[in-house]
């Protein structure tokens, strides 16, 4: 592909490297030397001093990385106001009772939940929401020391009889399936391996699952090989064995069009007897669906029927009877409901399905079959709203009985009319402005469960009544402790630099004054559609209490404000993105909520394009930056494991335009010398399996070369590495709770909290 020009490693660094001299504050950091390789992208050569860096295995990158962490440590401990901090943000986390991903399975309900003094989240299971709490897993037996295990994924049986269970080890998300008996908690078959990219869904009668399996590594293959041809899989219980069988993926079936890098997984319903196959192109959001009945579902031989092509926009969906409820954002930005008939002729297509919720001002976020009614997630101006569409039927769908495999066999799924309608949707009441962060119904029970919060109320789980739509708040969660009754937040709309309005959070101490010397602390993503929506978190007191201000820029490339919001900062017009950041920044200094030498700004993962952009293209602007497992080489990204799945997000370099949006992404070739940059702190986990190490460690080691602010100024490039840590996907509480105090220290620190300076 590319010609590649090496020159030579400049000298022996390790040990110097290693011996760090004892002192409070160290502000140069170890030596980094450059082996700069020239590589030719389309006839252009693009400089990569520190592409050794990448080889992550070897020992001495091992070493660079462990000298680097060890100066940044040091560096941060030294900080006089760390300890108390700490002290604070670790009250903070075990005011909290938290609660996410709530199941029902039959009468039984499932949850993630971690207690005050739980180190990481425990999956439980109730009798409804009020019957006594059991314990069911607890990740914390399953980890050893350096690589503590986290539950990742579940789902409960129809039944609640049995449940799937996902766990990874060390942050790593290499995801091991497991399947319990819930009364005994004995296992159910054997584990298996490589389900990470698994969408488990049961069959209605709880004796078969189905999730994506990984193929099995050679020796030698690439590392871009990882997710590629996986398959969907169906396991099937019966008395007398449990097997696997493929079902679905790439040359499965010969009518079927599925690429190496496509994710496939199944989908079934309780209340319907279709299956829908699900094809995800990488990380795009935009599906492709074929379905076949349910109990012809084999193998290549399921005569399978494509119902949707990505090309139509059709990012969620869920299915009732011979319906499929589908959201689109096919002649809707801000999406659509419709509904398409499975037994409809062949000739049947998409553009005739009937429209069950029109595109309107508001955003459609989610929808959900419960038995009484559609539940539509949506939002406006920034908070969640809920629309519930009752089913315009009068006969009740008939469920398959409670008890008896040959009885719930016969019956299959719970059947409903054909002409099952939609009655006019009605806004349920919610409690608070704020973001319903989940939606728990059961295609057989009425109601709905909706766990919220806001950005200064705590999380709780209500129940939506399945006959008057009115919400009652559950015990499930009980309040915080954390007390943000002085703590306002508010929206507003800045003009971006092509005129372009974008939404910006700002949470704040009531009696804040607006003269210009808050330290204030913004944050932006900006990727994959994904929005930055309100809710609660007690570790963000520590810093507001101190007189800080947190903002979050809602830009571009984000979902906040429909598809085109997304389109608007993706490939080519990624720029939009860290350009919203700037404009945000540069309102709140003229708006004199902070001033340059008082913001700092903040982003992970994708977010590290957005922050380190930021950095590259106005340094003038901030005094810190904070980028957490951040993206930063965007040339050398798509070589990763997790690469081909995001060529959908930010493009490839095997194409000239491509390769030129790429470039104009990439932060690590845009540091220039000799430049004042803001003091930065680059973290990482060295088994990310997202991000991998070297793209946070290459930031750092050009910015530490190249900034003429390190040192003499007091502004340093701090990397900062968790070894027992990946993509922050599992943490434990002790891991978060020292992330944020180094992070807020470093803030504090660089912006001029006098209890923070060395």
């Amino acid at each position: 592909m590319a010609r590649i020009l090496k020159f030579p490693l400049l000298g022996a660094w390790i040990a110097s490297a290693l011996s760090l001299p004892a002192m409070a504050i160290q502000l140069t950091p170890p030596e980094t030397p450059a082996e700069t390789v020239l590589e030719s992208y389309h006839g252009t050569f693009v400089s990569d001093p520190y592409r050794w860096l990448e080889d992550t295995g070897t020992p001495s990158v091992r070493a660079w990385f462990d000298a680097q962490n060890t100066f940044a440590r040091e560096t941060l401990a030294a900080l006089p106001g760390r300890a108390a901090l700490h002290a604070r943000l670790t009250e903070l986390n075990g005011a909290d009772t938290r609660v996410y991903d709530v199941r029902y399975g039959g009468d039984r309900l499932f949850y993630m939940k971690r207690g005050p003094t739980d180190d990481q989240f425990k999956l439980y299971w109730r009798q409804g929401t009020g019957g006594d709490e059991r314990l069911l897993v607890d990740p914390e037996q399953l980890g050893r020391p350096g690589a503590p295990a986290a539950i990742v994924m579940m789902a409960p049986s129809p039944n609640g009889k049995r449940l799937a269970y996902g766990v990874s080890i060390g942050g790593s998300e290499d995801t091991t399936l497991h399947v319990l008996d819930v009364d005994s908690g004995r296992a159910v078959g054997a584990p298996i391996p490589r389900a990470d990219l698994s969408e488990l869904s049961w069959r209605f009668d709880s004796a078969a699952l189905y999730f994506n399996q990984l193929r099995e590594r050679r020796d030698g293959d690439d590392p871009t090989e990882k997710m590629r041809d996986s398959r969907a899989i169906a396991r099937t219980f019966t008395a007398e064995s449990v097997v696997d069988r493929a079902v679905f993926g790439r040359d499965l079936a010969p009518a079927i069009t599925v690429s190496r890098d496509d994710i496939p997984n199944i989908r079934v319903s309780a209340v319907s007897s279709y299956a829908i196959a699900i094809v995800k192109h990488g990380d795009a959001n935009e599906l492709t669906l074929y379905a076949a009945p349910l109990m012809m579902l084999k193998d290549a031989s399921t005569p399978w029927r494509k119902v949707v092509d990505r090309t139509q926009g059709v990012v969620n969906f869920d299915l009732r009877g011979e319906y499929l409820y589908l959201m689109t954002s096919e002649n809707a930005p801000r999406y659509q409901v419709v509904r398409w008939r499975l037994g409809a002729p062949a000739e049947y297509r998409l553009a005739q399905a009937e429209v069950v919720l029109p595109p309107g001002e508001r955003i459609v976020r989610e929808l959900h079959v419960a038995k009484d009614a559609l539940y539509v997630g949506e939002s406006e101006a920034g908070y969640s709203k809920l629309r519930r569409l009752e089913f315009n039927v009068k006969t009740a769908p008939r469920a398959a009985p409670k008890s008896g495999k040959t009885a719930r066999a016969k019956a299959g799924p719970a059947s409903l009319p054909k002409t099952a309608g939609v009655a006019r949707g009605t806004d349920v009441v919610l409690p608070l402005a704020g973001t319903i962060h989940e939606i728990a119904v059961d295609p057989v029970r009425p109601g709905a469960l909706l766990r919220m919060s806001g950005w200064t109320q705590s999380p709780a789980l209500y129940a939506v009544d399945g006959k008057s739509g009115a919400v009652s708040r559950t015990a499930l969660i009980p309040p915080s402790r954390a007390d943000f009754s002085r703590i306002a937040a508010s929206l507003v709309r800045v003009k971006s630099h092509d005129g372009v309005d974008v939404p910006l959070s700002i949470v704040y101490a009531k009696d804040a004054p607006r003269d210009g010397r808050a330290p204030l602390l913004l944050t932006a993503y900006g990727a994959y559609g994904i929005s930055l929506e309100p809710g609660f978190r007690p570790s963000q007191l520590a810093f507001l209490e101190r007189g800080g201000v947190i903002a979050i820029a809602h830009v571009r490339g984000g979902g906040e404000l429909g598809k085109d919001w997304h389109l608007g900062g993706q490939k080519g017009t990624k720029p939009n993105t860290w350009r919203d950041l700037i404009a945000c920044a540069e309102y709140l200094v003229r708006e004199r909520w902070t001033s340059p030498e008082r913001l700092a700004i903040s982003g992970g993962s994708a977010g590290g394009i957005t922050v380190g952009n930021a950095l590259v293209d106005r340094p003038d602007l901030f005094r810190a930056v904070v980028a957490e497992v951040g993206i930063h080489d965007a040339l050398r990204a798509e070589l990763t494991a997790n690469g081909p799945p995001n060529i959908e997000e930010f493009g490839s370099v095997e194409t000239p335009e491509g390769f030129s949006a790429l470039l104009a992404m990439s932060s690590y070739h845009r540091v220039d010398d000799g430049v004042v940059y803001p003091a930065t702190l680059i973290t990482t986990g060295y088994n990310d399996p997202r991000v991998e190490p070297w793209e946070p460690g290459k930031m750092a080691a050009r910015l530490q070369a190249a900034s003429a602010s390190v040192g003499a100024r007091g502004r340093p490039v701090l990397l900062r590495v968790d070894f027992d840590a990946g993509h922050g996907i599992g943490n434990t509480r002790r891991q978060v709770v020292d992330e944020v105090t180094d992070v807020y220290s470093f803030v504090l620190w660089q912006l001029g909290d006098p209890a923070f300076q060395p």
